[in-house]
């Protein structure tokens, strides 16, 4: 008789845990626990052997890095086979990430939510905790994304859309899907070098370039006690004449990372030599992420901080991955 898997659900909350509170005149919040969330999904036992263990229930914009520390901490001292962490989606493409850079075992880690809470019609919840139980019972060590039938690299997925069960959207594409209860992939997860936890991770900004804004805004960053900036930047990574010059200065304080904001592609590094392109930004000590859109760039900053590494050599190693 073939072993089943032992999978560990970790259960934050999010939209996947919601449903009406008896208490309240309208909305839903996160009360639902890992046990109903497995209750939920018809049979899912004959596929693995299920431990639930409740980390936390919130909406997952109140999630910190001491969150994912505590279950990466809890996966490395358990005997599971594979690992899901269920939560809310806004800061999951986040969090996915973050574990990434952290992940110490050659295991699955499969973070899932839901774009309907459960009380909705269609509720996709069920179906994602299932395809990710069946990710996490793989022999796919690495840290994934899985929403609506697809598995995604935390490295390049983005969540782009407030309410569609399609919202999930990777720069090249996902990395597999699940059909008929398979897991099939066709790409390569991106691998980066394990690093250490930390007790914590040091103050970063980030700072999304918008049309005819004062660099003024930058002003009291050093002050204010942060140890660097991600400045997410117009096209292939482009600001106007005046940030141009507050951004060259405060690379001098401080480090300070270009990124891009537009959802795909990668920064420039020699297309546009006006000031204010992305030429002269690298000249006065800006750093490019690559395809690491701002968000994560600023994890990886903060991590490299914390670890004490050459954040330079680290992200001219990392932002060329794929």
């Amino acid at each position: 008789m073939k072993h089943k898997p032992l999978i560990d659900i970790f259960a934050l909350g999010g939209t996947i845990a919601m449903s009406a509170d008896p208490g309240a005149s309208e909305g839903v919040k996160p009360i639902l626990s890992a046990d109903d969330l497995i209750s939920a999904i018809p049979g899912i036992t004959d596929i693995a052997d299920i431990r639930t263990k409740q980390v936390a229930n919130v909406g997952s914009a109140n999630l910190s890095y001491q969150d994912i520390a505590k279950l990466i901490t809890m996966a490395k001292d358990s005997d599971a086979d594979g690992f899901v962490v269920t939560q809310g989606t806004d800061t999951m493409e986040e969090t996915s990430f973050l574990a990434g850079l952290y992940w110490p075992i050659s295991k699955p880690l499969v973070f899932t939510g839901a774009m309907r809470n459960p009380s909705s019609p269609g509720a996709d919840g069920p179906a994602n905790l299932s395809d990710a139980i069946r990710v996490a019972a793989s022999d796919k060590s690495g840290v994934y994304l899985v929403m609506n039938g697809e598995i995604h690299d935390p490295c390049r997925v983005r969540k782009s859309h407030t309410s569609n069960l399609s919202a999930f959207r990777s720069d090249g594409g996902e990395l597999g899907v699940i059909t008929e209860s398979e897991a099939h992939f066709n790409q390569s997860l991106s691998r980066f070098a394990v690093l250490d936890l930390p007790k914590e991770l040091p103050p970063v900004a980030h700072m999304m370039c918008v049309f005819d804004q004062d660099p003024l805004i930058l002003d009291g960053f050093v002050k204010a006690g942060f140890k660097g900036l991600v400045v997410e930047a117009f096209g292939g990574g482009h600001v106007s004449e005046a940030w141009h010059d507050a951004l060259a200065s405060l690379a001098h304080d401080m480090p300070v990372i270009l990124s891009a904001r537009p959802g795909g592609g990668r920064v420039l590094k020699k297309t546009y030599g006006y000031k204010g392109a992305e030429i002269g930004l690298i000249e006065a000590g800006l750093v490019p992420s690559g395809r690491l859109n701002g968000m994560k760039a600023r994890l990886l900053l903060q991590t490299a901080l914390a670890a004490g590494l050459n954040w330079r050599q680290l992200f001219k190693e990392y932002a060329d991955l794929w």
